[in-house]
C-alpha cells in the first residue's frame, strides 16, 4: 500500500488504495463508502464482501501501512553494521517515509485517531510494535543493572516523542525542505540520552 502509485487491479486492493487516498486527502469523516467504491470502480456489494464498514477498512489500512513502515525501519536497522548507529538509521528511515509519503503519517497519526475502538486497538498495537523494535535495538547495549521494564517504558516514551515531532512538522507548507539527517540526529540523541540516563 505504502509505495503504490496507481490503482491496483484486484478489487480488495482497489478498495484499500481508494480508502487510503480518500481518508488522507479528504479526511476519514468526510469520506463515505460511496466515495470509496466510486473511486475504486467497484460496487457497494463488493466493498461489503471485504469490509463490514469504513471503520474496518481504516483498521486494515492502518495495520498494513504500519507493518510496511515497520519492515522498512527493521531493514534499515539490519543493514547498519554499527550498533551505535542502528537507532539513528531506524529513526531516519521512519521520518523519511513520513515526510516523503505524507499519506502514511496522516493515516497513522491524524486520521485514525478516535475513529473507533477497533481502530484504536490497532493504533495501540502499532505503537507497541514500534516500541518493541526500539527495545530490541538497545537491548544488550545497556548495562545489566538496567531493568527490562525500565527499557520498555523508555521505548514506549520514545515512540510518542518521535511521532509528536512528525505530527508537528509534517503538515508544514509543502515547499519547505525537511532535513531528515538533522531531525534524525536530534531525535537519536534524545533516544540515546534517555537510555543512558537509565544506566546512571
Amino acid at each position: 500500500m505504502l509505495f503504490l502509485k496507481e490503482m491496483p487491479i484486484e478489487a480488495k486492493e482497489k478498495i484499500l488504495y481508494s480508502g487510503l487516498f480518500l481518508f488522507t486527502n479528504e479526511g476519514f469523516k468526510k469520506t463515505s463508502v460511496l466515495d470509496i467504491v466510486e473511486m475504486a470502480r467497484v460496487s457497494k456489494t463488493t466493498f461489503y464482501q471485504y469490509f463490514s464498514s469504513k471503520e474496518e477498512l481504516m483498521a486494515e489500512l492502518l495495520n498494513l501501512v504500519a507493518s510496511e513502515i515497520l519492515e522498512e525501519v527493521r531493514r534499515a536497522n539490519e543493514q547498519e553494521p554499527r550498533n551505535a548507529y542502528k537507532a539513528y538509521v531506524g529513526i531516519r528511515r521512519y521520518i523519511e517515509i513520513c515526510f516523503t509519503d505524507i499519506k502514511a503519517a496522516n493515516l497513522m497519526l491524524v486520521e485514525s485517531v478516535g475513529v473507533s475502538k477497533e481502530v484504536e486497538k490497532v493504533r495501540n498495537e502499532t505503537h507497541r510494535r514500534f516500541a518493541q523494535l526500539i527495545f530490541q535495538t538497545v537491548q544488550g547495549l545497556l548495562p545489566e543493572t538496567v531493568s527490562e521494564s525500565d527499557m520498555r517504558v523508555v521505548s514506549q516514551a520514545m515512540v510518542g516523542a518521535i511521532n509528536e515531532v512528525v505530527v508537528q512538522n509534517y503538515g508544514e507548507e509543502s515547499g519547505k525542505q525537511v532535513n531528515f539527517d538533522e531531525i534524525a540526529r536530534l531525535l537519536n540523541r534524545i533516544v540515546i540520552g534517555a537510555f543512558v540516563n537509565l544506566a546512571n
